[in-house]
């Protein structure tokens, strides 16, 4: 008798699954694990697809920022608006300044004036006693 070579293992293949026999809650059991493994690993796979690209992000701020040269003046690379009101600051910065040393020079001679008119006055107090 001539056997077929792969008849043998059909049977094997038969004998087992009837030994397992599957019911219905087992079933479900395992295709709920192999959703949560599919799942699991979709998750840790976008994770890491997330952390590439952020990284890649950093490094081409960081390549940016490196990029960009230093410059004394602040915010010489700001926007025109950005410039226009720094240029407006300082302007107001300068008038103020002005007005300020103005003030204190007036209010400076005015005390000198006053201390002068002092003694004055107590000189003429210190005759005033002696005479």
């Amino acid at each position: 008798m001539i056997r077929h070579p792969f008849s043998v293992p059909c049977f094997l293949a038969e004998d087992a699954l009837e030994a397992i026999s599957f019911d219905r809650g087992t079933l479900w059991l395992v295709a709920g694990f192999l959703l949560l493994g599919w799942v699991l690993a979709r998750m840790t796979i976008s994770r890491k697809k997330k952390a590439i690209q952020q990284r890649g992000e950093s490094r081409e701020t960081q390549r940016r920022l490196d990029s960009q040269v230093k410059t004394a003046l602040p915010l010489s690379d700001a926007p025109i608006e950005t410039q226009r009101w720094q240029v407006a600051m300082f302007d107001l910065q300068r008038e103020l300044t002005g007005d300020l040393d103005t003030r204190i020079a007036v209010v400076q001679n005015l005390i000198r004036q006053a201390d002068q008119r002092i003694a004055v006055l107590q000189e003429l107090e210190r005759r005033q006693q002696a005479g």
